[in-house]
């Protein structure tokens, strides 16, 4: 009984933590991109985002930036933006799942395809928004001249997406996956103890007696050293 009632503990603790990350971040993305909300098409959501997917993978990145999405739509209202936001990042994190690490080039990549991929998306649901107006030629028409219009931002993306990319990229990966490879160890070290305590402690107290005896070994070895060094 005791077993079951801590299964279902650890459980629930471990649910509870879960939706805390996705919220952490969550949050940094959309923290991220209000810190550089005042330069016109430079943002890190691209980079967080990428980060995500390759250090996380999809149970993780997928909930938080469709959390993200949501909040967007909720601070700046409903636009044709909302169905591009719901696409395109879900989907930026998808494709960055596949990167499983520290592959820069391939993030650089993948950041620079899909600032570029975001401008023709965003041209291509605005003129979905308007073709019951157009006639299909004027569609295709339409289509070019919204995105060329936008285009000259869209390359401030690319740039902008390339060099925060190649900066931060490895770092942030080998951090975060750091703390959740920490914080799993501590998981499963605690649930440990909780059924198996009796074991736990006994195997404790063997560590804690192997490593005072591996270092009286070691100071004992270190003795001997400076004794042989001395007559010599």
């Amino acid at each position: 009984m005791s077993f079951a009632h801590n299964g279902k503990k650890s459980k629930g603790r471990s649910v509870t933590v879960f939706i805390v990350r996705v919220a952490v971040l969550a949050a940094m993305l959309t923290v991220g991109k209000l810190a550089l909300s005042f330069i016109p098409n430079v943002e890190i959501v691209t980079l967080l985002v990428i980060v995500y997917g390759s250090a996380l993978g999809p149970a993780y990145v997928l909930p938080a930036t469709l959390i993200f999405c949501a909040v967007e739509m909720a601070l700046y209202g409903i636009g044709t933006w909302n169905v591009l936001y719901f696409v395109y990042w879900p989907l930026l994190g998808l494709c960055s799942c596949l990167l499983r690490g520290r592959r820069l080039p391939l993030a650089i990549l993948l950041g620079a395809v899909g600032s570029v991929a975001f401008g023709a998306l965003d041209a291509c649901v605005n003129t979905l928004f308007v073709a019951g107006k157009l006639a299909p030629i004027s569609l295709g028409n339409y289509f070019v001249v919204y995105y060329l219009r936008g285009l000259y931002f869209d390359l401030i993306h690319v740039i902008s997406s390339a060099v925060t990319i190649g900066f931060l990229y490895l770092p942030l990966v080998k951090v975060l996956s750091a703390a959740m490879r920490d914080a799993y160890l501590k998981r499963r070290l605690r649930s440990s103890a909780a059924a198996y305590p009796y074991v736990y402690k006994r195997e404790a107290k063997l560590s804690a007696r192997d490593i005072c005896e591996g270092s009286s070994q070691d100071e004992s070895n270190r003795d001997e050293r400076v004794q042989e060094e001395s007559v010599g």
